[in-house]
């Protein structure tokens, strides 16, 4: 489920079915999308997977609306069907017990269902209407949404989607540059495990970690691997840590500081600071103007709500805000990473990876990711909690408020 920020004028039923792929990233498939309206303005933007045909079609619109329901200034929703199914009888619609039981279910949510269209791979039509005259059979060609005035304005500002979920994914990871250097990034990787082993907690590694992590945030993708192929190596060696992969994911949506304080609350961190050195890759002449500007934060006090708000965080049961653009800058920089991990340092990093997308209200893209974990370390633990709670229909509790909940980089439609 994604919200976007700012207006669009919608026009005409092909206005809308174009926003909706500009909306999700990706051309939707075998899926029910539903919009909120509050007045003409479009709200939230949900995408599930269709029911199979022997499924409980009331508990499968109890489900939709519940995710919808946090949308509390909506009072209106816009339904798309997208299915290959056959509709053979003008009034014999696909899904049609599904999409009864869905309308009952919007209205008694206060969420009155407009009007809905059904797509198929090369036609769209008014799922409601069978009236010939406005609605002609079998349908619209699907030239028609692409040609609509709103596709051309999102397009000349910038706005693209991909022809599936996973062309979407994969589409990012090819925009970062790829380093032709992976065997010697795995190398780097492999020594700087065997040197931490057994200290990535310590005090002072655990903050030189840290500190790294912050520095690259802000550098040019990848991490001109080329040259320094040490420092892709050792970020993804530091990931071989739980701890320090579960604190990355909280340090990106909270920040440094309520990172610190949470960890240190759990009791996750080693409280000495040992004879030797800490462990870590000079970054020399690529380091910008990143790294930790506030030292305080490494010694502020911690207490029982901070270990609350980190155990909160991670299941997605958090309520307050997210610092997004640091979410979005550290998603970059995984994506980045990418292309030179390898084995359990890979299967670290599309789970989290997964969790960002699963944070952003973006389930279908955190699937993709955790298939890759599984593909690269079988049964790697988060990668199989993660699943488990998506395909449950876990959504973060920030993402189900429009004040909260990420938003895709395209103006809003309206």
């Amino acid at each position: 489920m994604t919200t976007s920020p700012s207006p669009l004028s919608i026009t005409s039923p092909a206005d809308i079915l174009s926003y909706v792929p500009h909306a999700l990233g990706f051309v939707p498939f075998e899926s029910l999308v539903v919009m909120t309206m509050t007045g003409r303005r479009v709200g939230a933007t949900l995408r599930v997977d269709l029911p199979k045909a022997d499924g409980n079609a009331a508990a499968f619109a109890d489900g939709v609306c519940s995710f919808l329901s946090s949308d509390d200034t909506a009072d209106g929703s816009l339904m798309m069907l997208y299915t290959a199914a056959g509709w053979e009888r003008p009034d014999d619609p696909p899904y049609g017990t599904v999409v009864k039981a869905l309308g009952s279910a919007l209205e008694a949510a206060g969420l009155h269902l407009r009007d809905g269209w059904l797509v198929s791979p090369s036609t769209w039509r008014d799922y409601f209407c069978a009236d010939p005259q406005c609605c002609p059979w079998p349908g619209h060609p699907l030239e028609v949404v692409a040609d609509s005035a709103l596709n051309a304005e999102l397009i000349y500002e910038g706005s693209s989607f991909a022809p599936s979920v996973d062309a979407a994914v994969h589409l990012a990871a090819a925009a970062a540059p790829v380093p032709q250097t992976t065997a010697n990034v795995a190398l780097a990787r492999a020594e700087y495990a065997a040197l931490c082993e057994g200290r990535w907690l310590e005090a002072g590694q655990f903050r030189a970690t840290v500190e790294l992590w912050e520095a690259v945030i802000d550098l040019p993708l990848p991490l001109e691997c080329r040259e320094k192929p040490d420092v892709a190596g050792f970020l993804l060696a530091s990931l071989g840590s739980k701890t320090i992969r579960d604190f990355l994911l909280v340090s990106s949506c909270l920040g440094l500081g309520s990172a610190v304080r949470g960890a240190r609350a759990c009791a996750l961190l080693e409280e000495r600071y040992p004879a030797a050195s800490p462990v870590v890759p000079a970054l020399g002449s690529l380091r910008r103007n990143g790294g930790v500007r506030d030292t305080s934060v490494w010694d502020a006090p911690s207490s029982r709500a901070d270990a609350l708000q980190l155990s909160d965080l991670l299941s997605g049961n958090y309520e307050g805000a997210i610092i997004w653009s640091r979410v979005d800058a550290v998603h970059a920089l995984l994506t980045g990473l990418s292309p030179v991990s390898t084995g359990e340092g890979k299967a670290a990093l599309c789970s989290m990876l997964a969790w960002i997308e699963f944070a952003r209200g973006r389930g279908s893209r955190a699937c993709v990711h955790l298939a890759e974990a599984e593909e690269a370390a079988p049964d790697y633990r988060l990668a199989r909690l993660l699943s488990e709670l998506i395909s449950r229909g876990g959504m973060p509790a920030w993402a189900r408020k429009r004040s909260s909940a990420w938003a895709p980089p395209h103006r809003q439609a309206g």
